[in-house]
């Protein structure tokens, strides 16, 4: 039987299985091939397209076009937006994001105030959850990060976060091959890319006419698929000329989890109302802060 990656820890901060809903938001930042249930169509607003790739687009063109878009949003900010878990009351949150560190999810209900917050600022990254047992905020400094156990959690390094939102930059550290046509008139780019240790496998679905990202999908080298992303319902915001999803959905195969995101209201490249408190790790009332990073806190199976 598999188990949560999040286990117990020393110093009484264990960090339980509640954890894996925030580490799934981090975690799909950069998806890996075929998956069920794909999501077509595209919601555009009164602009048309900034782009289009020719009938059959080369590499090169493929992520050309994907860059484009993204060189496009250097802030994203939503303050109505809607987080969906199974069996869960809808969340109302709020998103922001300024590539390529920053990003922040946070959502409350109307009765019992915040109940999540993940983050990520130049230095660090955060994850806390209202209901977690026991009460801590985990975070881990990004120097840190190749070196200690988040990696476990996180598979992802936190400059990939704005990749949730359909963001995605093809690294030129990484190797890239396709674009593979798909029976549905997509297209495909597949990826290595170095995760230290080791290599991961990233498939990357475009539209194969507008370029725009519609899934991302994760594995191991051996095939295990960790995590995927789906965007869908683009807008494109007329002053930028950049085309946002409006509906992300994520699932974690190994923790059975699936949430939604539903975003309304978008603002592209717009000012900031506090960056200061924005970006910084919260500190929450009775809440201990744990270093994913510190030797003393081992990652092990659930408490029983």
């Amino acid at each position: 039987m598999k188990t949560s990656p999040f286990g117990s820890a020393t110093r009484s901060a264990a960090v339980s299985p509640g954890v894996v809903l925030l580490l799934l938001v981090g975690a799909v930042a950069s998806s890996g091939a075929s998956c069920p249930g794909v999501l077509r169509g595209y919601q555009v607003g009164t602009m048309p397209l900034p782009r289009a790739l020719p009938p059959q687009p080369s590499l090169d063109q493929v992520i050309a076009a994907v860059h484009d878009n993204t060189q496009r949003v250097r802030s994203l900010m939503c303050t109505q937006a809607v987080l969906v878990v199974p069996g869960v009351p809808r969340l109302s949150a709020r998103v922001a994001c300024e590539p390529p560190r920053r990003f922040r999810l946070q959502a409350q209900t109307s009765l019992t105030g915040p109940e999540l917050d993940i983050g990520s600022n130049d230095d660090l990254f955060w994850l806390w959850l209202r209901q977690h047992q026991p009460p801590i905020i985990a975070f881990c400094r990004h120097e840190h990060y190749a070196r200690s156990q988040a990696r476990r959690l996180l598979p992802i390094r936190a400059d990939w976060m704005p990749e949730l939102l359909g963001l995605v930059n093809f690294r030129p550290e990484d190797a890239h091959d396709g674009p593979y046509p798909q029976a549905d008139g997509r297209i495909e780019i597949r990826s290595r890319i170095d995760a230290g240790d080791g290599q991961l496998l990233k498939s990357t679905i475009l539209d194969g006419t507008t370029g725009l990202v519609a899934e991302q999908h994760l594995f191991t080298i051996a095939g295990e698929r960790l995590a995927s992303v789906r965007t869908s319902r683009y807008r494109v915001d007329p002053p930028s000329g950049a085309a946002v999803p409006h509906l992300v959905e994520v699932s974690w195969p190994a923790s059975g989890v699936d949430f939604k995101l539903e975003l309304s209201a978008v603002t592209v490249n717009g000012a900031s109302p506090d960056p200061a408190q924005l970006w910084q790790m919260p500190a929450y009332p009775g809440y201990e802060p744990v270093d994913l990073a510190d030797p003393t806190v081992v990652i092990g199976p659930p408490a029983q």
